[in-house]
């Protein structure tokens, strides 16, 4: 359940509402800004609950899909995410790309799936850039499928992240699995990811939230639309609004779950995008992938690539790659079917 309370409420009025939403041992209840607006979160039992007679309070918002604040008709959920950050601490940087998902253009980004030589990721990252990139991505964590694959370097990668962020002067996103390392990474990347796989990750999901970097978020395979959207939502109540979607494969390589794009324009203004690489791994797929997701109407795309993809540790990760010089061609090629459907969308 969500209380919220009118606007201008001081912090001191709504940790006093929190305290006595609250009072039972079997509710927590903490405030929340978000879009300029107050909420206090209360989770347990709502039938223990306590709705204070407070002058504070403004409306009781009931939950029962488990999001509120995700939804189209709240109000609260971003339109527009930007992605990029303040420059690191240290040697000033060359200007920077800072990128808005969401906007009007086709926001995309592109590297290796998981940060391995940072040799070969600087030259990825200087060679996306060069072909318009936004963001690159490099995951510092993987969500592996079986324990004898590359995991991901972790907080070991953490300098070597700062140096590609720096020599390329663009944005990165990184995957981050354990919430013990959100804050470390946080310092360092401009959005944070989490994998399909990690949408039950409470913790992380909460830890997230109390950072102020962009999340991205992947769908999970297996994931219906509410559950995304509660992962989201976990991210909401801790007080971190700049969530993007990152929609997928829906079960199995060669079925692209398309649909979740428009289905998800109906219940919420989060920006979504689509990564054609996992979906079908297969390079060769990825541009007819990109173009079909353009004409769905998605907001950007995910794309893994790399100027050495012989070189990757995991086996078949390179058959992934798009190669980095084919990327401005394709992006443009997928505004312009972007642009072409919704010159063509009907309005009943």
């Amino acid at each position: 359940m969500l209380i919220e309370l009118r606007p201008g409420t001081s912090a001191e009025a709504a940790e006093e509402v929190a305290t006595r939403a609250g009072a039972h041992e079997d509710v927590t209840a903490w405030p929340v800004r978000l879009a300029g607006r107050v909420f206090v979160v209360v989770s347990g039992d709502e039938s223990l609950a306590c709705v204070p007679a407070s002058p504070a309070v403004l409306a009781r918002r009931p939950t029962p899909d488990g999001h509120w604040l995700v939804r189209r008709d709240s109000g609260v959920a971003a339109r527009e995410v930007t992605i990029g950050g303040p420059p690191l601490p240290g040697p000033p940087e060359a200007p920077r790309e800072v990128g808005v998902v969401g906007g009007p253009r086709l926001w995309w980004a592109a590297g290796p799936c998981a940060l391995e030589s940072t040799e070969d990721a600087v030259e990825t990252a200087l060679a996306v850039r060069a072909q318009g990139a936004h963001a690159l991505r490099a995951g510092l964590s993987k969500t592996r499928s079986s324990p004898y694959h590359f995991p991901g370097r972790g907080l070991r990668g953490l300098e070597a992240l700062a140096e590609i962020r720096r020599a390329a002067a663009i944005p990165v996103i990184t995957e981050v699995c354990d919430p013990r390392e959100v804050a470390a990474v946080a310092e360092v990347a401009d959005c944070l990811q989490v994998d399909g796989r990690q949408l039950d990750n409470r913790p992380l999901l909460a830890e997230l939230g109390a950072q102020r970097r962009p999340v991205l978020l992947m769908r999970g395979p297996r994931a219906s639309l509410d559950d995304w959207l509660r992962a989201a939502e976990f991210v909401f109540t801790r007080g971190n609004s700049a969530v993007v979607l990152c929609a997928g494969a829906t079960g199995t390589p060669q079925q692209p779950g398309f649909g979740a794009i428009t289905a998800l324009r109906a219940r919420t203004e989060l920006p979504v995008i689509f990564d054609p690489s996992h979906s079908t791994r297969s390079a060769s797929l990825v541009a007819p992938a990109a173009l079909a997701a353009s004409a769905y109407g998605a907001d950007g795309l995910l794309i893994e690539s790399c100027t050495k993809p012989e070189r990757l540790y995991r086996p078949g990760d390179a058959a992934h790659m798009f190669p980095p010089e084919s990327l401005a061609d394709l992006v443009a090629t997928c505004e312009r079917v972007r642009d072409s459907a919704r010159s063509l969308e009907v309005s009943w």
